[in-house]
């Protein structure tokens, strides 16, 4: 597969494969748990034009030691598309007591909001460069997850991850890289795909305000 792929035009899709809830962020032996995932991503097209790939998903009824799989390609976080030349990603798992059945709308304006905060558009399309994506989209994830701890959720585990083209292999493809702290164990795959299955939450673009 890596012998056929080509940088400048194939398509990658980076996918949680796996996580486990290690923990729950309460600490209460069997208790159902409400872990979600929200994704923030940013490739060179995007940084050029101020767009962000996000995703998100809940997982009700999840208790210590339960692990979430998924079938097919996993959980998207990105794609599947061409990066260009870099792509930056956070992965973000929380914790709600709460019922989210408007989950994704709500998941959108929150990010929409906080990238406002820091002028992510004018920041990216001044210098649409890999550190400025790298820097913002830290601080991005970092301020979603202070915004939503203010609404009784809890952050559980933040992941990001770098990707670059020109390297070997390009974008680190066919790796999986696993890791976590004492909540959550996750495991995250780079995968050539030219389309998606179109199973469970797919990857949707959002123009910063």
């Amino acid at each position: 597969m890596t012998t056929s792929f080509n940088p400048q035009e194939d398509k990658i899709a980076v996918a949680v494969k796996q996580f486990t809830l290690k923990k729950g962020s309460e600490g209460l032996f069997g208790r159902n748990n409400e872990p979600y995932i929200i994704s923030m991503a940013i490739d060179q097209g995007g940084a050029e034009n101020a767009n962000l790939a996000i995703n998100s998903k809940s997982f009700p009824n999840v208790r210590e030691g339960d692990t979430v799989s998924f079938d097919g390609q996993g959980h998207l976080i990105y794609g599947p598309k061409n990066p260009g030349e870099f792509l930056v990603y956070a992965i973000l798992f929380m914790e709600s007591d709460r019922d989210i059945r408007e989950f994704g709308a709500t998941m959108e304006n929150v990010i929409n909001s906080e990238a406002t905060q820091i002028a992510m558009k004018a920041l990216l399309l001044a210098q649409p460069t890999y550190g400025t994506a790298l820097t913002l989209i830290e601080k991005l994830s970092q301020l979603v997850a202070q915004k939503l701890k203010h609404n009784k959720d809890d952050e559980l585990y933040l992941r990001t991850g770098t990707l670059l083209r020109d390297v070997t292999p390009a974008y680190d493809i066919l790796r999986t890289y696993r890791g976590g702290n004492q909540y959550i164990e996750c495991h995250t795959s780079i995968i050539p795909l030219v389309k998606s299955n179109q199973l469970g939450e797919q990857v949707r673009a959002v123009e910063i305000s």
